[in-house]
């Protein structure tokens, strides 16, 4: 799984030297909660959650609030490798030459669908059931998270909603 090393959460988290488990224990909640608020998947906890989790962090609530908010309202910038940077550039219409399936294509930014959605602050479950075909087109909040994360044009974007799923 990407971790995504500036989400607040994780900073005073980290400050306290509590590991995601040691917090879901005292929040009395899975540790994938905590992931999914870190990695940007769970982008409102819930206030009972958030509530328990700022007392555990002694942070208070509206700043713990404030903090992810603006965090989440951060341009999506993800760090890219260098082979990865150079995927951005295929002309679309080669696109296909180089990659048969959108799963090998996103396989070279993130090695999971889950990793590649918390690199997108997206629910992995959209990825997914993109690249098993279960969706008959590619959902509009992937195709605008690819544009706004990657800098890749309308033309790049046809070329992968062109590749094959799965």
């Amino acid at each position: 799984m990407a971790r995504i090393a500036d989400h607040p959460l994780r900073l005073h988290r980290l400050h306290l030297k509590l590991s995601q488990q040691e917090l879901a224990n005292r929040a009395n909640v899975q540790r994938s909660a905590i992931s999914a608020i870190e990695d940007g998947r769970t982008q409102q906890p819930t206030d009972r959650l958030i509530s328990t989790i700022a007392a555990i962090l002694d942070v208070p609530k509206e700043t713990l609030i404030e903090e992810i908010q603006s965090w989440l309202n951060k341009p999506l910038k993800p760090s890219l490798s260098k082979a990865a940077q150079n995927l951005m550039v295929i002309p679309p219409y080669v696109l296909g030459q180089y990659y048969s399936t959108f799963s090998s294509w996103r396989a070279e930014i993130a090695p999971t669908h889950t990793a590649f959605a918390s690199m997108l602050r997206l629910n992995p479950a959209i990825i997914r059931d993109y690249e098993n075909g279960k969706l008959q087109r590619m959902p509009d909040g992937l195709s605008g998270k690819l544009l706004e994360a990657f800098g890749i044009d309308g033309e790049y974007l046809v070329a992968l909603e062109g590749l094959k799923r799965g």
